[in-house]
């Protein structure tokens, strides 16, 4: 696990370093499950079902901000848990990850992109910065 989550009463801040462009939408979409839904595995596995996100960018930045907005959108609108993704596909500008769905619904703590996200690529490795928010409740 290359990533962090530091959450606070307002929402969350996921810091990841990955030294790939795969490690780092796998790592990315990891955290923001957990950031999510809390850390440890739902109550009960996957059951076949899946949910495709696909994202596209001009560049790294802006398809992990489209990756990272999709995924939330999927936490949200899904009945039941999504589970870390199994597969990626990667074409020019454009990702796709499937993640496998567990039955049982976990508590979802809802986040939204709160600023832009940022991407520095220092020595080919990624290092990404995600700041989201929860509404008040």
């Amino acid at each position: 696990m290359s990533y962090t989550i530091e959450t606070n009463p307002h929402g969350a801040v996921i810091s990841l370093a990955s030294a790939s462009r795969p490690e780092a939408v796998r790592d990315l979409v990891a955290a923001l499950l957990e950031a999510a839904y809390g850390a440890g595995a739902p109550a009960a596995p996957a059951t076949g079902q899946v949910v495709p996100i696909q994202a596209a960018g001009a560049d790294d930045r802006d398809l992990l901000s489209n990756l990272a907005a999709g995924t939330l959108r999927a936490i949200a609108g899904t009945d039941g848990t999504l589970l870390p993704p199994r597969w990626l596909a990667f074409d020019e500008k454009r990702v796709t990850a499937t993640l496998p769905v567990a039955p049982a619904k976990k508590e979802v703590r809802p986040l939204s992109l709160s600023r832009p996200l940022t991407v520095e690529m220092p020595s080919n490795a990624y290092a990404v910065r995600l700041s989201l928010e929860s509404p008040e409740r």
